[in-house]
């Protein structure tokens, strides 16, 4: 490949000293949806090449631009004498690692193919981008500050709760809004704010409120499914889970989130409170109706009811039975404090194996059980690779320990 070429028909570069800056919010005032916010994204170009050069013509003058690790080398003159129609033109010669086309055409219609399904046109090489997505967009709830959050989300008997998640119609990343409820679809907020790197969306008091709101608007709309699970995946639940309620006493985490626990009476937050404040009274029984629409209980044990989907614990985390596939690890950590098995996963239909040369099925799942352990303390989000493997290594010498086997 001797150049990569990248062409847009838009407004075409005007301001020239706020194109040469980057950390700065230079876009947030310009209104419409409007994907870059702090001028890193023609940064990332230099890792395809070590010159870039942008061509533009603002329909006053042109402009033409090299942009090389160490600076900005700027030429004005006519607005035709760089590019013939307004718009910019960015230039990569002789490009390194380019990616291959088919990768390249299946990510751009994954990230922007709301935006192609609504009439924007991508064309790669000659040939227009296409878009499966339903365009049909409607209202879904209102957050804080009147920021309305819309999309179009419908019930699949194969859908598990998984949405594709759009910040200004753009594709940022899915995410689980409730895995007891048959639906698919796509959700757009434009005031969620997406990390540098994109692929998925800030943590703060809008997402939550969005969340929320979110899982709200699903329990009214989409009816929670009924399925029993086998008795041996109880059993290697019910041992899962005791191993690490036990890691998480010992090593004094109790993850957060406002799930009810216990009895009903206690929240996540609160999951190791003082002797003093359990023997405190409990006022009121919780009905059916105080829990969270999207909480399901695990039946308890010697009952002739059926077994459902979930189980709560005592110790701040929710364990899901659900079916991801081999899209999704055997057992992997959901925040605030949810645990899902895969029971779907090659790997889990392993640990499940009634095979005594193969060992005990929970230490076949013991890898997975020390990820989710780790993750769920928050400062696993701040350790590099190599101390996150270490902690898990910790872990798991830790369960072993446990069960006498090391």
């Amino acid at each position: 490949m001797d150049e990569i070429v990248v062409e847009d028909f838009g407004d075409g570069i005007k301001d020239l000293e706020k194109f040469r800056e980057f950390g700065q919010y230079s876009k947030a005032d310009l209104g419409g949806e409007i994907i870059g916010m702090k001028g890193l994204g023609k940064l990332s170009l230099l890792r395809l090449g070590q010159n870039v050069n942008f061509r533009t013509n603002n329909g006053e003058y042109g402009i033409d631009i090299v942009m090389t690790p160490k600076d900005f080398d700027a030429t004005m003159g006519g607005k035709e004498k760089y590019l013939s129609h307004q718009g910019t033109q960015i230039i990569i010669p002789i490009p390194k690692d380019p990616p291959r086309i088919e990768e390249l055409a299946k990510y751009l219609e994954k990230v922007f193919g709301l935006r192609i399904a609504r009439g924007i046109e991508i064309i790669l090489n000659g040939n227009p981008l296409q878009s499966k997505l339903d365009k049909m967009e409607k209202f879904l709830c209102r957050l804080k500050g009147e920021v309305d959050v819309t999309g179009n989300l419908k019930q699949d008997k194969k859908g598990r709760g998984l949405v594709d998640l759009y910040v200004k119609h753009v594709y940022v990343s899915s995410l689980l809004v409730d895995p007891e409820r048959n639906f698919t679809g796509w959700v757009n907020c434009n005031n969620l704010i997406p990390t540098t790197n994109r692929n998925e969306v800030v943590i703060d008091e809008t997402y939550n409120d969005f969340l929320l709101h979110l899982r709200q608007y699903v329990a009214g709309h989409f009816p929670k499914r009924e399925e029993e699970v086998s008795k041996d995946e109880i059993l290697i639940g019910n041992e899962l889970s005791k191993l690490l309620k036990n890691y998480l006493k010992d090593m004094k985490l109790a993850p957060q989130g406002s799930l009810l626990l216990g009895k009903g009476s206690q929240e996540a937050e609160n999951a190791n409170p003082p002797k003093e404040r359990r023997k405190e009274k409990i006022d009121h029984e919780p009905k059916e109706e105080d829990y969270p629409e999207y909480v399901k209980q695990h039946t308890q044990a010697k009952t002739n009811k059926p077994i459902k989907r979930t189980q709560k614990t005592d110790y701040g985390v929710l364990w899901l039975d659900q079916d991801y596939g081999n899209e999704k690890e055997p057992l992997f950590f959901l925040e605030p404090n949810m645990v899902v098995k895969n029971r779907t996963n090659d790997l889990y239909k392993f640990a499940l194996k009634n095979k005594t040369s193969l060992g005990p099925k929970w230490l076949r799942l013991l890898p997975y059980l020390s990820r989710v352990a780790v993750s769920i303390d928050k400062k696993c989000k701040d350790m590099p690779r190599e101390q996150f493997n270490l902690e898990v290594d910790k872990a798991c010498r830790y369960f072993l320990t446990r069960k006498a086997e090391l």
